[in-house]
This record gives structure tokens, C-alpha cells and sequence, in this order.
């Protein structure tokens, strides 16, 4: 098949085994490199032979990286090395330091070489290529914070594409929202606790519906949430939006590694010149075949990054692959991510994932709970529930009794029904929950 003109790469288009088997054949140099230039991997690899490394599944044979792993490395000052044992180049070599978010631990910082950022830059603007940005589009970034992955790395890659970049994050709500206004941004992109939120204060600002404003085309990452139609639906009333395009990536490995093209049903892996994708057992760590209707952990490598490259990097995001084809023509795999598989909580017998019992509240509750829910623990390591897990939300108006015992009624029978689990819901104050730009769907509290 043909790769159509608005394809980012050629490549996208390929027979997928065929992609990863070319990919395959840089990783004898990669572990050689590693080996030689990382004090983070000189152990880990000093009885490998790079060149029996040859093929993806030669992969197995070598251990994992986990954020642990990253941490530690960071942990322990190294002359000349910035950014402690992973550090790959020499320090002049290094361009710039993007940051974690930390939203599951302390930040990890990354360095980015001048080829890596030029490289990051191109396999952003693939990613948003994907989800809808090109010449015309007025791109509206949320991100508050220059510094994270989805700060100026996203900056680029979205003027990489041609679209006109509108960085309004960090300001005021009014003064957000008049931006918006003004510019007319037909494009938004924020994280899905953000989107429907900043829905509610333009109109509180302006005295009108979010969907008078212009925005079309809403390009949303940083958690799950736009995988459930009933949330996607009420996401594109409010904006008046023809189109959602759900991403994700992660700044250990990329910022962009995976969006929704026009055709939706699943984000399309997109960086094809620059990370290796595995599919992983998340209990025994095998390899699992990329099929439909697969599940298991993303774990990646990064084929070209040179100042703070990983291998076998576990993401702890659990993904089922909705299809290995596209009426797009990309025959890169489609997924959805549906949880962490370090963050599974236990009810009774019963695994379930925070993100699921959220998706599945949102959808019941048709638009009248706050994107953020709340999760009570008796302590911060609790992992088993053996009565119904105390999950805390807020109605996004004032209801009366009968109301809200209905909307508990709804969201707790619909947690029940789909996931098998039972959640007691408990309401609270209007404010609890405030408007962020951050990944902060799903908070955990103890006590």
C-alpha cells in the first residue's frame, strides 16, 4: 500500500513486522553505545555481545529499565555528568533539560543533545500531524510549565507541523480564555480533565457557550479519559467540536509517541524513526505478539536519543491494541491505554484499574460530576478493598437530595455492572476540585 501524501513518514505505512525488523538491526550499536557511554547500562550490559542483539526478540534477554531505575541514577552525582549514571554524551554536548511532570514520584530530568531535540521536534510533529494540526490550524497549548516534556518540546513539534502556535497556559482563567477569544483557536490541546473544565469557565467569563468559540479540533493527552464515547461525546457538546484526538507520550522516552488519526477507534504508534515498541506480559515480562485485541504493558527503547537514552524502559501503561490496519492507511498499531499496571487496585477478588472505575463514573454521570475523582485509602499503600472503594466526586452544579442520591445510584449501579466492582460515592463541595492544566484526573487520598 502506498503511503498517502499526509502521512508524516513513508514508513507509517509499512508491513509493522517489516518496520520493526529494520529497527531491530540499530541495536547492536545502540547497546555497544550504552555499554561504552552510560555508567547506568555499563553493568547491566557488560556480558552482553552487542551483536547477538540483532533482533527484536533478542530484546528478551535484557533487563528492564524502570523509573526506579532513572531515579537512582539521578540520585548519584557524577563528574561531568549532569544528569547522574544514565548520561550518555558529555555535558557540553547537552542543549537542553526537559523535566518529568512527577506526578508519580520525583521528577526525572532528561538531556536532549542538539540532534536529539531536532529529532524530538520532527517525531512530535508526526505525532500532531496524526491528531489533526497542520498548516491553517491555531493551536491552543494549555501547558503551564515550559520546563516538562509537554512544555517546549510540544511548543515545536506543534509549530513543526505549520500550524500557528497560541502558548496560553501559565495565565489567568479570564486571561486565558480571552486568548482563546481573540485568536480564534479552532484547535485545543490540554489534558482531558482540562478540556471539559475550561469548557465551564469560558462560559462563566464570557456569558456563552465554550462551543460559540470556534474550536474544532481538541487533541487531548496526559491521562486516560477520551477512550469512552459517552466522555468524548459530552467533551464535543460542549466545545461544539468535530473532532477529539486522544495522544499520549511520556518525556523518559518521547513526549509524542501516540495519536488518534481522522478515523479514531485507537492511537496510532507514530514515532517510527526514533523508539522501539515491545508489548509485554506485565507479570512475566514475555514478549506478546501486536494483534488485535492484544493487552499487555508498552515497554520502549529509544533507537536514536543520545544524551539520555533508555532501553527496555517499562512505561507501566497497559494498552489493548484496537487494530493492526487503518482506513488511513497507516498500518502502525492502534491502541488504547486503559490504566498503569503498577497503580491496579484490588477489590475483593476482583483487579480493576482507578482509570476505568473514573471512565466508567464519567460516562454514567452524563457531564454532571467534575472530571477529577477521588480515591480514599485507609493509607497510601493500600491496594486491597474488601468493602466498596470510597470514591469521591463533585457535582458540577448545585443538586437536592433526590438528585444526587439518583446520580450516586447511577454511578455506583454502572461501576457494578461493568467492572464487576462496587464503589460507595460520596459527594463533595463544590471547589473541592479545582481547574488544572495537569494530569490530575485520578487523585489518591489517604485517611
Amino acid at each position: 500500500m502506498t503511503a498517502p501524501a499526509r502521512h508524516w513518514y513513508p514508513e507509517e505505512a509499512d508491513d509493522w513486522g517489516e518496520l520493526q525488523a529494520r529497527q531491530a538491526k540499530v541495536l547492536p550499536d545502540l547497546v555497544r553505545r550504552l555499554r561504552d557511554r552510560s555508567q547506568l547500562y555499563a553493568e547491566r550490559l557488560a556480558d552482553t555481545d552487542p551483536d547477538g542483539v540483532d533482533e527484536l526478540a533478542r530484546l528478551q534477554d535484557l533487563p528492564f529499565t524502570t523509573k526506579d531505575d532513572l531515579r537512582a541514577g539521578q540520585a548519584q552525582r557524577v563528574t561531568g555528568a549532569i544528569l547522574g549514571r544514565q548520561q550518555a554524551v558529555d555535558t557540553e554536548q547537552i542543549e537542553q533539560v526537559i523535566s518529568s511532570s512527577g506526578t508519580t514520584g520525583t521528577p526525572v530530568y532528561f538531556g536532549l543533545t542538539r540532534a536529539d531535540r531536532e529529532a524530538w521536534t520532527d517525531a512530535i510533529g508526526a505525532f500532531y500531524s496524526t491528531a489533526g494540526l497542520g498548516p491553517g490550524s491555531v493551536a491552543g497549548l494549555s501547558t503551564g510549565m515550559p520546563m516538562v516534556a509537554g512544555g517546549i518540546p510540544y511548543a515545536d513539534g506543534i509549530r513543526r507541523t505549520g500550524a500557528a502556535l497560541v502558548w496560553f497556559g501559565g495565565q489567568t482563567t479570564p486571561r486565558m480564555v480571552g486568548t482563546l477569544e481573540r485568536l480564534r483557536v479552532d484547535t485545543l490541546v490540554a489534558t482531558a480533565s482540562f478540556v471539559a473544565m475550561f469548557a465551564d469557565r469560558v462560559e462563566e467569563v464570557l456569558g456563552r457557550p465554550a462551543r460559540e468559540l470556534g474550536v474544532r479540533t481538541i487533541v487531548s493527552g496526559g491521562e486516560p479519559g477520551m477512550g469512552l464515547p459517552e466522555v468524548r461525546a459530552g467533551v464535543m457538546d460542549k466545545w461544539g467540536a468535530t473532532r477529539i484526538s486522544e495522544v499520549m507520550g511520556l518525556g523518559d522516552v518521547l513526549p509524542g509517541i501516540w495519536a488518534e488519526c481522522e478515523a479514531g477507534a485507537g492511537m496510532h504508534f507514530t514515532p517510527v524513526r526514533d523508539v522501539l515498541v515491545e508489548l509485554v506480559d506485565p507479570d512475566s515480562g514475555a514478549q506478546l505478539a501486536w494483534e488485535d485485541g492484544a493487552s499487555g504493558e508498552l515497554v520502549y527503547t529509544t533507537i536514536r536519543r543520545e544524551a539520555t537514552p533508555v532501553l527496555r524502559f517499562r512505561s507501566r501503561d497497559h494498552a489493548v491494541v484496537t487494530g493492526m490496519g487503518c482506513a488511513c492507511g497507516r498500518r502502525t498499531p492502534r491502541i488504547r491505554c486503559v490504566g498503569r499496571t503498577d497503580d491496579m487496585l484490588i477489590y475483593k477478588a476482583m483487579n480493576v484499574f482507578p482509570s476505568a472505575i473514573r471512565e466508567v463514573a464519567l460516562g454514567a454521570a452524563g457531564g454532571a460530576v467534575h472530571e477529577v475523582v477521588r480515591i480514599r485509602k485507609a493509607s497510601a499503600e493500600q491496594v486491597r478493598f474488601d468493602d466498596p472503594i470510597p470514591l469521591e466526586v463533585q457535582a458540577t452544579k448545585p443538586l437536592d437530595d433526590a438528585a444526587l442520591a439518583d446520580l450516586r445510584a447511577r454511578i455506583e449501579g454502572a461501576v457494578r455492572e461493568r467492572l464487576r466492582v462496587r464503589v460507595a460515592v460520596e459527594f463533595v463541595p463544590p471547589g473541592t476540585f479545582a481547574i488544572t492544566g495537569d494530569k490530575n484526573s485520578i487523585v489518591y487520598v489517604a485517611g
